[in-house]
């Protein structure tokens, strides 16, 4: 925008103050990172800044020149939703969008576009401001994700399939006579001895790496946030776009710590190794009802005997698969989960007001969750028992010896 210099209205010390203003302006959009955008109410650019030669291959003057600069340069599969978009932005707002961009040289480009839209002060709509950042590296790296993980269940599923034809196999054996039925239960221990080392192998790696990501990265995004806070004390009261930008990136941070503290959670759960089993039991049926939107009632006593930690940890696996089965098949309302215990043994029941399981389900060998439990259940001498309910619903109990003490692989 520039002042008319023969205008009587505007003065001397005015013109100053709007060069002032504009150098200020300049400065903030021309030097920031992402490409910012400016369409006025007719969808042409008004202003586009430097970086839209480096996302695009394209300069500025060039975009500002050619109305149609957006439909020449966004991916033809793109462009109809980014349109879409612009139009819904100009009613009512538009949410963030990823699309591909052709760069001159052949190069594709994905960028993430934040739209709002800009009033004068007088409340006029003056058209929508887009920031767009470069996003490439991020989808990459997700499609890289996504291709891992097929690949790592194509060889789960090839794996599994492995396991259940050589245990289709062992059964085969058994009618071979007693020698054969003999080297057949050496040959399941020696399984389940296999089995349980993994296991424990599994609940060590799995509490190395939730130490260190609660360690390393919690303290790193504390750190993150203090440092935002130091930050934004430095700055002059009046810095309001600076201090937005600041509880942007801090807002960001508290949001990767709550990430973080969860995956570390989820991984091993501090409360089970600091508090035990029946803290570690009620804390996970409160995270359970609150993410699944499931009444869960928890009946446990203040004290219980002491369990090894393996058996501890068995316990609470059996809880976790229990209720995964209850959120991903029973469409349950309710779920009980009692904990009790006695001179002999300990006791969980997990009874859910469900559908209830067929007996069919229950007894398909391709059933790796209730085969999980029961094979945890079983290495200490105790077993699950997992059975519809007579006033419909699924009750699993796991009931676990405390005189029996694992055996060594």
């Amino acid at each position: 925008m520039n002042a008319d210099s023969t205008s009587p209205s505007v003065t001397e010390t005015d013109a100053d103050a709007l060069r002032r203003a504009m150098v200020i302006y300049r400065t903030v959009a021309d030097f920031t990172y992402d490409w910012e955008v400016w369409l006025g109410p007719g969808g042409r650019p008004r202003y586009v800044s430097p970086s839209c030669a480096r996302i695009t291959g394209r300069s500025p003057e060039e975009a500002l020149a050619d109305p149609d600069f957006f439909a020449r340069i966004i991916h033809p599969h793109d462009f109809p939703g980014w349109r879409a978009g612009m139009d819904q932005a100009r009613e009512a707002g538009a949410p963030s969008m990823d699309f591909r961009i052709l760069r001159p040289d052949g190069a594709v480009v994905w960028v993430a576009q934040e739209t709002t839209r800009v009033s004068g002060p007088d409340g006029e709509p003056m058209g929508l401001r887009l920031s767009l950042r470069d996003v490439t590296d991020r989808v990459a790296a997700q499609k890289a994700l996504r291709e891992a993980n097929e690949r790592l269940e194509e060889r789960v599923a090839a794996r599994t399939a492995e396991l259940v034809q050589a245990n289709a196999d062992l059964r085969r054996e058994i009618t071979r006579g007693e020698t054969a039925r003999k080297s057949l239960e050496q040959s399941r221990q020696r399984i389940r001895n296999l089995s349980a080392h993994l296991r424990d192998s599994v609940e060590q790696e799995r509490r190395r790496i939730s130490r260190e990501i609660h360690d390393e990265l919690g303290q790193t995004l504390t750190a993150l946030s203090m440092g935002l806070s130091r930050l934004e004390k430095r700055l002059p009261p009046n810095d309001t776009a600076s201090r937005g930008h600041i509880a942007d990136i801090a807002a960001l941070a508290e949001s990767a710590l709550s990430t973080v503290r969860r995956i570390a959670r989820e991984l091993r759960p501090a409360i089970l190794d600091d508090l035990g089993l029946c803290e570690a039991i009620s804390a996970h049926a409160r995270s359970f009802a609150a993410s699944a939107g499931i009444a869960v009632t928890v009946d446990a006593p203040d004290i219980t005997p002491v369990l090894d930690p393996e058996q501890a940890t068995a316990l609470f696996r059996v809880l976790q698969e229990a209720l995964t089965n209850v959120a991903r098949h029973a469409g349950a309302a309710r779920v009980r989960v009692a904990l009790s215990a006695t001179k002999r043994g300990m006791r969980l029941t997990v009874a859910d007001d469900g559908r209830g399981a067929p007996h069919k389900a229950l007894s398909d060998p391709t059933a790796y969750g209730i085969l999980g439990m029961r094979e945890r259940m079983r290495f200490f001498g105790g077993d699950v028992d997992v059975r519809p309910a007579k006033n419909g619903g699924t009750t699993v109990t796991a009931v676990l010896p405390l005189a029996h003490r694992r055996k060594t692989p």
